[in-house]
């Protein structure tokens, strides 16, 4: 038979009236046990048990709506049915709590605070140090906004050893804070977390910026390591800065490639660098060797180059430094910058009496630019420094030729194939330095290019070669200028200091030997650096020899005609034309520039019969015709 409900409320309702409370109660029960869902029945149930004095069966009945409606979120009618249980027992603690909760829930934080205050003061007073300090907690999580109360259950729960869950409680406000702008109190929410959770990576970050932003660098250096640092520029570049002052060369290393692989901090790196240059050139080069190899990684080779030369300017003669300019130079294919860096380099070792490495980078210098009175000085200290009994010997055989140089190409490879070079004969006092295994030489022989600028020059190491073919292929003009200017002071001391490099070859002229082809030399290279006065004397010495009297000759006559000297070019000229020409060609700029002389001497029979010689031979060679023509009307008065 179907249950009845209306039926059993309607009996319990006559057993009421009757007096007959335990049969009223039997009936309710029935009904609730039906049907666990009629909350009015059941609150009925709860208050006859109450009436009964059965006041544990009321107390589980109140309990159970009451806990029914904080679950659907009828927290009002939850409190009330709270309330109820509290009048039948008030010391039951833990419907107190469930009825703070519940009001909480309504939006009644001051009432829900005052109860959960209560609960608290009753456990301090019975000694539950950890059940008051829950509390404590819950208060703090009941109002966001109190954040008062949240630092003070944060503080609580440090006090009873939960680090974890107060470390958390500061994160949480140290977010919340940010966001309000509340920098002083997100700060100090911050330290906290950090005191308690060191090993938080992202918070120690966060704190050690906010140091370096207020300046506190003593702060920062304790937060910052390389874990704290991670990928962030702003604190790589902080954390460099404080291992420097450390003088950590060993972290350093470790350090570094991550923080330059970071284009816009190489810059700033360098700038630390040059800093500590005087006091640990050791430290400063471990910086600027980092943030250059991050840069031609990149194939940046301008920017590492320029990173090097800045360092090297503020801390000259570094020969780490300097080494690493030149390998980077021949790296990138900067030709221009890595003779420079070798000069410099030359120079360190010097200063630092090194000779046998600046003899070798000298020795390469001269090799390439002999023209250049710095770099055989720099080669003469060398061998000085060396001991070498006669540098002057080993350096007038180099130039003039009896020993070749080799000199290292570091550009060939992206050029013509190397040159073999033969060994060197050993000369009295030197031996020859062996290149680099593995790197392309070339021998510069004893014919030289006419000195020009560095950046005119090609960059695949080839000299071009003085033949004295004539006017069009010896241009004196840029050799006087250079000689003129070289007429002050400091040109006189130039000519003077090379004077005595060249002595030995004079005097072993002097003494019957034949060193017309040395002379020939060392014309040509006082030539090319200028002395023009010098360049006469061994042109006349080597043309005393009929092997050499033609190339040697020829060069006279034209100096002496760049001069404006008609007499002496004429004279020098005719010399060089008893003489056979080593080619056609030569033989005809010979008999060209001879013509040349006479005509501007007044001589025009002679040059009209010289140019119509010339043109029989060699046809019409430059403007012969149209001199024959002016010189025929001269000579018939037309």
């Amino acid at each position: 038979m179907a249950f009845d409900r209306e039926s059993s409320l309607k009996k319990a309702e006559k057993l009421l009236r009757q007096g007959r409370l335990a049969a009223a109660i039997a009936e309710y029960v029935r009904v609730v046990e039906e049907e666990p869902g009629d909350w009015t029945s059941a609150n009925m149930l709860g208050d006859l048990y109450v009436r009964a004095r059965q006041t544990d069966m009321a107390v589980a009945q109140y309990a159970r709506i009451a806990d029914h409606f904080m679950r659907e979120g009828f927290y009002s009618k939850a409190g009330a049915l709270y309330k109820k249980i509290l009048k039948i027992d008030k010391d039951d603690e833990n419907v107190q709590l469930q009825l703070a909760e519940a009001t909480a829930r309504q939006g009644l934080l001051a009432d829900a605070k005052a109860r959960l205050t209560d609960i608290a003061t009753r456990r301090r007073a019975r000694g539950d140090r950890r059940g008051e300090a829950e509390l404590v907690v819950r208060i703090g999580s009941l109002d966001p906004a109190d954040i008062g109360a949240r630092l003070t259950a944060a503080r609580t729960l440090e006090e009873i050893g939960d680090v974890q869950q107060a470390a958390a409680h500061y994160q949480e406000l140290y977010g919340e804070l940010v966001e309000k702008g509340r920098a002083d109190e997100a700060l100090d929410a911050l330290r906290q977390l950090v005191r308690l959770s060191p090993q938080d990576a992202a918070a120690r970050a966060a704190l050690a910026r906010a140091a370096l932003e207020a300046g506190d660098l003593t702060a920062a250096r304790d937060l910052l390591d390389r874990s704290v640092a991670g990928a962030h520029p702003d604190l790589l570049l902080p954390l460099v800065d404080f291992e420097v002052r450390d003088g950590a060369i060993d972290r350093l290393r470790k350090l570094l490639p991550d923080v330059v692989v970071h284009g816009e901090l190489r810059p700033k790196i360098a700038d630390i660098a040059r800093s500590v240059s005087e006091r640990d050139p050791a430290l400063a080069f471990v910086l600027v060797d980092a943030a250059v190899d991050a840069a031609v990684a990149s194939s940046g080779f301008a920017e590492a180059v320029s990173t090097l030369q800045e360092f090297i300017g503020s801390a000259p003669r570094q020969i780490p430094a300097l080494l690493k300019l030149v390998e980077v130079c021949v790296d990138g294919g900067l030709e221009s910058a890595m003779y420079e860096a070798q000069e410099q380099l030359t120079d360190a070792y010097l200063a630092a009496e090194q000779a046998a490495e600046a003899r070798a980078i000298a020795e390469d210098l001269v090799a390439r630019e002999p023209w250049q009175p710095a770099h055989i000085e720099r080669f003469r200290r060398a061998l000085v420094m060396l001991g070498v009994p006669d540098p002057d010997s080993v350096i007038a055989e180099r130039l003039s030729g009896q020993v070749p140089f080799v000199a290292t190409d570091h550009f060939i490879a992206r050029g013509s194939p190397p040159v073999a070079a033969a060994d060197p004969p050993p000369s009295e006092g030197s031996a020859a330095e062996a290149p680099p295994a593995g790197e392309a030489v070339r021998i510069v022989e004893p014919e030289v290019a006419v000195a020009q600028p560095r950046s005119e020059r090609s960059s695949g190491g080839t000299d071009a070669v003085f033949t004295g073919a004539g006017a069009d292929e010896l241009d004196l003009t840029g050799a006087l200028g250079i000689m003129e200017a070289g007429q002050g002071e400091k040109g006189a001391a130039r000519e003077r200091g090379l004077d005595h490099v060249f002595q030995k070859v004079r005097e072993g002229a002097e003494g019957g030997r034949d060193f017309s082809a040395q002379h020939l030399t060392l014309a040509k290279r006082y030539l090319e650096i200028g002395m023009v006065n010098e360049a006469i004397r061994s042109f006349e010495m080597a043309a005393r020899s009929l092997n050499h009297r033609f190339e040697s000759a020829s060069a006279l006559g034209r100096l002496y005609q760049q001069r404006d000297e008609g007499p002496r070019a004429i004279e020098w000229f005719e010399r060089a034309a008893e003489s056979p020409a080593p080619d056609p060609d030569q033989g005809h700029a010979l008999l060209y520039d001879l013509g040349v002389a006479l005509e501007s001497t007044g001589e025009t029979a002679r040059a009209l019969a010289l140019f119509l010689e010339l043109q029989a031979e060699a046809g019409d060679y430059r403007d012969v015709p149209s001199r024959i023509e002016r010189l025929a009307r001269v000579q018939t008065g037309g």
